[in-house]
């Protein structure tokens, strides 16, 4: 028996995780794309071009999330701080994680950045869906 079959708000958030993981997917190639090019192709330093790698890629981030994942109806500065401020967030919480399991348990350094990866990823998607997101939905129509 499929759980989902006969409900739509949980169809609707196994689209809104996939939609999620491959805008991820999405954004790193770009964020990559763009570090590399700064530094291979155009002299830029590995730092910089990293922050700028790192920005577009938010920036893209954001911009698809909104479109596709979230289909959030309007850009906004407030909605836009939010984001920026959930990625902080998840990422703190992704070091936090990860030092933890370094520091204070027998878990292999490569399964510590996957798990830590893991807290990140699904913080930063319901955080999305729940706060920065959610806002748009509740004022759009047929909402």
């Amino acid at each position: 028996m499929n759980p989902l079959r006969n409900n739509p708000a949980g169809k609707e958030s196994m689209r809104q995780l996939f939609s999620y993981a491959a805008v991820g997917v999405v954004n790193t190639g770009v964020g990559y794309g763009i570090i590399f090019t700064c530094m291979y192709l155009l002299g830029v330093g590995p730092v910089t071009s990293n922050v700028l790698g790192y920005s577009v890629g938010l920036v893209v981030s954001y911009l698809l999330n909104r479109a596709f994942t979230f289909r959030s109806p309007s850009v906004s500065k407030v909605e836009f701080l939010r984001f920026v401020s959930i990625v902080l967030l998840a990422y703190g919480a992704n070091l936090a994680v990860l030092v933890f399991l370094i520091r204070h348990t027998e878990v292999h350094k490569a399964l510590a950045q996957v798990l830590a990866g893991i807290v990140y990823f699904a913080l930063s998607f319901l955080m999305n869906k729940y706060y920065v997101f959610a806002a748009g939905r509740r004022h759009s129509p047929g909402a």
